[in-house]
């Protein structure tokens, strides 16, 4: 997943007013490894993705296209 997906992920949580925190909490992963995957140091896997976009109430495709 590119750096461009992970900074659409943030805009979309940022819009719906979650933290990162909250997002880590929601994952089931720590606020540290959210921050990492959310900047690109690491990468969202393919179940977290999707989750994420459930949480966020997004289509899995806008957020890829944003991308482009």
């Amino acid at each position: 997943m590119t750096f461009s997906i992970s900074r659409n992920i943030r805009a979309e949580r940022v819009r719906c007013g979650l933290t990162q925190r909250d997002m880590a909490q929601k994952l089931g992963l720590s606020a540290t490894g959210y921050n990492h995957k959310e900047t690109g140091k690491r990468q969202f896997t393919l179940d977290e993705f999707i989750l994420i976009c459930k949480i966020l109430g997004t289509d899995p495709e806008s957020i890829i296209r944003k991308s482009d």
